[in-house]
């Protein structure tokens, strides 16, 4: 199987989305408890309701987990197993394996870089966030991919570029962002449902869709990821998670052969 570049931007962009959710048999599975909210925005500051939505972020220290990719684009169609670990404001990790056991490739995110091994090709690819832009208009950075990963919306509310579509079975918001729209649905206990990216200029979009939600060690996250991209490239991944912890058991080891050719972008 030959890795494309771009199937390596999309192990960026899609296989660290937020996809952790968990499965353990020690800890009892309780549904969270409730939260009520206010039944009219209009009489409630936005800047404080939004400052409570940022609150109830997941925001534990660690994450670690390991996930079935079912990938399909429309050139190519494959099945990656991901472990993930990820350390809060430092770094978020990717060991990429084809049919469960062979080593294709080695993600380091940073709040600076993003780093990869392409373990088929020999290469070590660099880049920094603004090589993403050539993928997307979105402001994307390492808060937003981390934000993600910790299964929130990769963009946070603010009273400025933020608005309430409604407050039916789900809170929407609507964030502009300039050329690129955010919507984040959430449940009443502001936990994230879903989240759309839509880029009007290049009629591109990317839904995420949280399911199967479990309540484990104090921690709200889904167990399966629905992701969809429609543009000039239609792409279909569905996530399912297994192993959860939130802590790093061992840290990641990211070295790099000198026998390896390097690219830097």
């Amino acid at each position: 199987m030959k890795l494309t570049r771009s199937f390596y931007v999309l192990v960026i962009l899609l296989l660290c989305i937020s996809i952790e959710a968990c499965k353990t048999k020690k800890i009892a599975q309780v549904e969270p408890p409730k939260k009520e909210i206010v039944k009219d925005l209009s009489d409630k500051n936005k800047d404080v309701f939004f400052k409570q939505v940022i609150a109830e972020k997941n925001t534990t220290d660690a994450l670690s987990f390991s996930s079935e990719a079912e990938y399909k684009d429309d050139k190519q169609s494959a099945t990656i197993n991901i472990e993930v670990q990820a350390k809060r404001n430092q770094y978020i990790f990717l060991n990429a394996k084809a049919f469960g056991i062979v080593n294709v490739a080695r993600v380091m995110i940073s709040p600076d870089s993003i780093r990869i091994l392409d373990l088929i090709n020999r290469k070590y690819i660099s880049a920094s966030y603004r090589f993403m832009q050539s993928y997307s208009t979105a402001p994307i950075g390492f808060e937003q991919l981390q934000n993600m990963v910790w299964a929130n919306a990769m963009f946070d509310p603010k009273a400025g570029n933020t608005t309430i579509d409604s407050l039916g079975e789900f809170i929407n918001l609507i964030q502009n962002l300039g050329a690129t729209e955010q919507k984040a649905s959430y449940s009443k206990s502001l936990k994230t449902q879903s989240v759309v990216l839509t880029e009007q200029a290049k009629m591109q979009e990317m839904r995420v869709k949280f399911g199967n939600f479990k309540w484990i060690e104090g921690i709200h996250y889904p167990h399966q990821i629905v992701i969809n991209i429609t543009g000039e490239k239609k792409v279909d991944c569905t996530f399912t998670i297994n192993n959860f912890a939130p802590i790093i058991r061992k840290e990641p080891q990211f070295v790099v052969p000198k026998s390896y050719k390097v690219q830097v972008y």
